[in-house]
């Protein structure tokens, strides 16, 4: 076999045990059902306070100024808002409505806060307030799961450590805002949907 031959088998080789050994990374994400997930995640904080701790983040990552006060809660975030985006794109991919699912009770827990007409029209349409499902589809057509977790690495990095870094990070306010239409579309179903069921 020739050297050529040998490095390409390595490299497959290589390829095939990378996917097996990312399938058994420590994953902080457990749920089996994304609208389970809604009432952890505006259990933990509101949308007000999830919002401002995603913008905190960016901005610390934009202006490259480092958060010194409760790392640990940064990263929590971080983690919290993978889970989250995960959850988003399985019910887009599956096109399943909360109002379709068997599991109804389980999902309630208490109100995720609330958000002004004007902060949610910043960033969805009215057709889009009017179903919020289709918010959620549109940031997927546009942008990739996997690049908007790793958007969230690069800030979370860039917020803990406060290095120079060549990349312009201002071109990432596109992706910023597709994150932000998620957390508020996902918010929307929660209340409107989940939350609905205790009245």
């Amino acid at each position: 076999m020739e050297q050529k031959d040998l490095n390409l088998d390595l490299m497959t080789l290589y390829a095939a045990k990378y996917d097996e050994a990312r399938l058994k990374t420590v994953v902080f994400d457990d749920y089996l059902d994304p609208y389970l997930l809604f009432k952890d995640f505006f259990s933990v904080s509101t949308i007000d306070e999830h919002l401002l701790a995603l913008k905190k983040m960016y901005r610390s990552a934009i202006r490259l100024t480092r958060i010194k006060a409760a790392p640990a809660d940064v990263i929590f975030d971080r983690e919290l808002f993978s889970c989250l985006l995960n959850a988003a794109w399985v019910i887009d991919q599956t096109g399943i409505r909360f109002a379709q699912t068997n599991v109804k009770y389980e999902c309630v827990g208490q109100s995720g806060g609330a958000l002004s007409s004007e902060k949610i029209a910043r960033y969805l349409t009215d057709v889009e307030v009017a179903d919020p499902y289709l918010g959620i589809n549109t940031v997927f057509k546009e942008m990739d799961l996997q690049k908007l977790h790793l958007v969230l690495n690069e800030w979370l990095k860039l917020a803990l450590c406060k290095n120079e870094f060549e990349e312009d990070y201002r071109g990432r306010r596109k992706l910023y805002k597709g994150i932000v239409k998620v957390f508020i579309c996902c918010w929307l179903i929660y209340e409107g949907e989940i939350v609905s069921l205790n009245f």
